[in-house]
């Protein structure tokens, strides 16, 4: 009896569960709660991934049902655009190529063999895309009503792309027979949209094709660049440019100084980490290529050494100067000046640095600047191009200051503008304006673009 006592006073005590096994209870509680969680969003994500990529796929078949229903499929290509269903942005990639008879496909500035069909590739990815989830993809393949190749005939493929390497569209493309073949029955339509422009049916020969679109240039800085093409029996031949709207750049000779004298013709050379490029005639503006790596301007005419002219004309170029002392003077290496760029129809300003020489001579009206060589001690790199360049009606009763590119020149005065008669300047009569390195020696002058190092 007393032991039955003792368990009804146990049952009803008021002792409940530790602190200790509340915290263990909450935290199995937790984990059960969390794992539940997690799997409730982890059902939601792929819920709407399948949904979207249901809507994917719907959004793929009609790119390709739009695909086929064109007609010409030179007129399918490149493409892409956004489309918004349900709350979730959708990406649609068209990607275009043609099927050559190897079966590889080629581009229309690329690869080799006849045209047969066009391959249009579509891709879609979507907003909230899981990382494990692959975009949609299908592919089609259509064939052309008519037979692309004749097999007596020919095609030629015109690629134009911009510097960017896209498509340049809305480039006008003209294509004439040279010394065999005969004229297109039909001329080729501008560029499209991926830059491809096609001339079918094209009698096997040898071809010219020249590009044009206003203020446009090509990399060689040609604003209607030719390129010559054979077409055979039932072939396909590419040709490729790079073209683009030019990039504007504004012209400052000498900005150092005001009042300076520069030749009225004087080269100046544009190097690019893709060439140089030499403009004669001096301008204040000049449209270029857009290489997006930009230009340094030189003043005069940079000429690299070559096998007809071993020592070149390298002292206009700054860069070509290395570190030397000069008259006790440590000199450091010549630097250009830092490259500048535009953008296509873009413009921009471009300094180009000169040497200052004073001049105070009266015994003749027109000056003359002829490339001279310079001794040995005032470290030219050197100029064996002979380079003359004319300042035109400027010596007066009094001192004018003549920019002169870098290098060394002796200067002459003449009664006339052609300069059939000239007579050099003594360096008496000549000086440098303060800021200009140089050197005076005999009647030779030296210009230097280095600075104490």
């Amino acid at each position: 009896m007393a032991r039955i006592r003792a368990l009804m006073n146990r049952a009803s005590s008021d002792e409940g569960l530790s602190l200790v096994e509340v915290v263990v209870a909450l935290m199995v509680f937790s984990l059960i709660a969390l794992g539940v969680g997690y799997s409730t969003i982890t059902i939601v994500k792929i819920t709407e991934d399948t949904r979207s990529r249901q809507v994917a796929t719907n959004l793929a078949t009609s790119e390709i049902d739009s695909a086929r229903a064109v007609a010409d499929p030179f007129d399918i290509v490149n493409g892409s655009y956004t489309s918004v269903v349900g709350g979730t942005t959708f990406t649609v990639n068209r990607s275009t190529s043609w099927v050559a008879t190897s079966g590889s496909d080629v581009g229309c500035g690329s690869g080799t063999g006849t045209l047969q069909a066009k391959r249009v590739n579509v891709t879609v990815t979507w907003t909230g895309i899981l990382s494990t989830t692959p975009p949609v993809r299908t592919d089609t393949l259509i064939s052309p009503d008519d037979r692309i190749n004749d097999p007596t005939l020919g095609t030629i493929r015109v690629s134009v792309l911009s510097v960017a390497g896209t498509g340049s569209s809305g480039v006008h493309v003209t294509i004439v027979p040279t010394s065999t073949g005969a004229a297109l029955t039909e001329p080729p339509d501008n560029t499209d949209t991926d830059g491809c422009s096609y001339a079918l049916k094209v009698t096997p020969g040898t071809y010219s094709v020249t590009l044009s679109r206003s203020n446009s240039i090509d990399s060689a800085q040609v604003g209607s660049p030719v390129k010559s093409v054979t077409v055979t029996a039932g072939g396909s031949v590419a040709t490729q440019f790079q073209y683009d709207y030019a990039a504007q750049f504004n012209l400052i000779y000498a900005g150092n100084a005001s009042g300076v004298k520069v030749p009225t013709n004087l080269d100046t050379t544009y190097i690019s980490s893709y060439g140089t490029y030499v403009d004669s005639g001096t301008k204040s503006q000049i449209s270029l290529h857009p290489f997006p790596s930009g230009y340094a301007g030189v003043a005069g005419k940079y000429v690299a050494p070559s096998t007809s002219a071993p020592a070149g004309c390298v002292s206009v170029d700054p860069a070509a100067w290395p570190a030397a002392t000069v008259n006790g003077v440590s000199l450091a290496a010549g630097v250009r000046q830092p490259p500048v760029a535009a953008a296509p129809q873009g413009q921009v300003t471009m300094n180009i640095p000169m040497g200052l020489a004073t001049v105070k001579y009266s015994g003749g009206a027109y000056l003359f600047a002829i490339s001279a060589t310079a001794t040995a001690a005032a470290g030219d790199p050197g100029c064996g191009v002979s380079m003359t360049y004319a300042y035109g009606n400027v010596l007066v009763n009094g001192t004018i200051t003549a920019a002169l590119p870098y290098g060394s020149w002796t200067l002459y005065s003449s009664s006339s503008s052609s300069g059939s008669t000239k007579t050099a300047i003594p360096v008496s009569s000549l000086g440098l304006v303060s800021g200009t390195l140089g050197y005076l020696s005999g009647n030779v002058i030296t210009v230097d673009p280095r600075a104490a190092g």
